[in-house]
């Protein structure tokens, strides 16, 4: 029997390596996304060049426990911050952000 390939693997199967038009056009949608929001500003602003304990970051944001997971995630996976010896600190994609919008 025939293996069936579904439309959706046929889809990424065609697009194959992301170009670097693709991959700066992606960079400025996910740069937008963090700069038009209030909280992911603030939480840049507030890790800053030093760097900042979960603890420390929770009481400043005064953001719920849900949005500040919600948005420290987001952050996270977009490699704009990182978690290091105990601290959240901002990655170079992080420091160029922070300098642009905060």
């Amino acid at each position: 029997m025939q293996d069936e390939i579904d439309e959706i693997d046929a889809y990424f199967a065609s697009k194959g390596e992301v170009t670097e038009a693709e991959a700066v056009k992606l960079d400025h949608m996910m740069m937008e996304k963090v700069s038009i929001n209030p909280a992911r500003r603030k939480l840049l602003r507030i890790v800053g060049i030093f760097g900042k304990t979960e603890e420390q970051l929770k009481k400043e944001s005064e953001l719920t426990d849900f949005f500040y997971k919600f948005h420290m995630d987001f952050l996270l996976k977009e490699g704009l911050l990182k978690f290091e010896e105990g601290m959240y600190r901002l990655t170079d994609s992080g420091i160029i952000l922070h300098d642009s919008v905060c």
